[in-house]
């Protein structure tokens, strides 16, 4: 089970709300007060049938078979994202996730993992699709100017699933977080191109595949979210990766319309990407040229070995993830410098009996020992940040000891990394 299935799960079954611009702007009732509300409205699951037509002629993909609307109020969301947690995530997976995330440092001791994902869920989503049941649930609190745009969006996610299988696409079971991070992004950035293809439709523009760049659409909506109360209440590591999948999954997915329409796009879903990497940087996708490498978890001594017993979980982390834990404490553009040249990284956590909170091992390899040494001085000055001490610096090795998370150890040995957190 990869770090973050429980993020997963409920990023890849709905919409956020972060969305709002973009989806208001693709409404033909955009100029309609936003202040109405559901009550005075009423979801309306009538516009669906339209919805997926429109759709299915934009992505140039039939509709294999109807896709029931139904409408939910927020208890009853609410009580899905749970139900689908319990029944895909054990507690056990849940608290090792929890753990990791805690001993690295992308959120906060104090923060209630499981509690804080549901209310940001909750908090921001306009509607979901159910890839096991099929059917599109449209948010009861949904303004009547947003729900023709959210249903585009969530009814492509319905036809993507009907020519791709999203289950098998998305199966945390098989993938790694940086794999299951990619190639949600496939299926956002795809659906919220759908969704600005059907805006530019109404509107009379060209599509969005003539234009040079989305930057100012990826802009808009990045600020446009980070600006919302229930964002701004969840830690920004986690604002990061609510946002990524929509909005740098927009831009590899505009790459792909520019080298192909969406026959392109088709073709990514038969050959999806592996990394956030290639999210990132779409043209090293277009040219086949991932670097990525499996690693094995950091190895150790038998005596060690014995004494932690077997890793509870491992996983690859990826670019984006080393970028958006860095960015945390140091300055943005510095920390996607230091996680550019990312070629593999493999993750693990042990639970002996006699560390209470965790050891946490992890294996990180470069392009180049450059790259390395620039990951290395970065992931430096975050965890003096984070642990509030100055390291003992031997040769290309920092030691902070009895920190709160216990023993941590940064090393650089050429083209490769590593990282220990509470080791004896």
């Amino acid at each position: 089970m990869p770090l973050s299935a429980t993020f997963q799960r409920l990023a890849a079954l709905v919409v956020a709300l972060l969305l709002v611009g973009t989806a208001a702007a693709a409404s033909p009732q955009s100029g309609s007060s936003s202040s109405t509300t559901p009550a005075e409205i009423g979801a309306d699951c009538s516009i669906a049938s339209s919805a997926m037509r429109s759709v299915s002629k934009i992505r140039g993909l039939a509709q294999r078979r109807e896709v029931p609307c139904r409408v939910r109020n927020r208890e009853e969301v609410e009580s899905y994202l749970r139900a689908t947690i319990e029944r895909r995530v054990s507690a056990k997976s849940m608290a090792h996730e929890e753990r990791a995330y805690k001993l690295l440092g992308l959120i906060p001791a104090d923060f209630a993992y499981l509690e804080g994902l549901v209310a940001l869920y909750t908090a921001q989503i306009g509607g979901y699709y159910d890839p096991e049941q099929r059917y599109y649930a449209m948010a009861a609190w949904l303004p009547q100017a947003l729900q023709l745009p959210i249903a585009i969006h969530e009814l492509t996610h319905a036809l993507q699933d009907q020519h791709y299988h999203l289950a098998e696409l998305m199966d945390e079971d098989r993938s790694d977080t940086d794999t299951l991070l990619a190639r949600l992004a496939l299926a956002e950035g795809d659906a919220t191109a759908v969704m600005i293809d059907y805006s530019r439709q109404l509107r009379g523009q060209t599509a969005l595949a003539k234009e040079k760049s989305v930057s100012g659409l990826v802009m808009q909506n990045v600020t446009g979210a980070m600006l919302t109360s229930s964002m701004t209440k969840a830690p920004s590591t986690l604002q990061a990766l609510v946002v990524f999948p929509y909005l740098s999954g927009l831009n590899f997915v505009h790459q792909l319309l520019r080298h192909g329409g969406y026959r392109a796009v088709d073709r990514a879903f038969k050959r999806p990407p592996i990394s956030t990497e290639e999210i990132l940087h779409p043209q090293q996708y277009l040219r086949a040229r991932n670097s990525y490498r499996k690693l094995d978890p950091l190895p150790l001594q038998t005596q060690d070995q014995a004494r932690l017993g077997e890793a509870v979980l491992t996983d690859t982390l990826g670019e984006f993830f080393i970028s958006t834990l860095l960015s945390s404490l140091i300055p943005t553009n510095q920390a996607a410098q230091a996680a550019a040249g990312w070629a593999g990284d493999r993750l693990a956590l042990y639970l002996p009996a006699d560390r209470p909170l965790g050891v946490l091992t992890w294996a990180l390899v470069w392009d180049s020992a450059a790259d390395a040494q620039e990951f290395y001085l970065s992931m430096a000055k975050f965890y003096e940040k984070r642990l509030e001490m100055a390291p003992e610096v031997i040769d290309s090795r920092m030691l902070w000891r009895n920190s709160p998370v216990g023993n941590v150890v940064l090393s650089l040995a050429g083209t490769e990394a590593s990282l220990t957190i509470g080791f004896p």
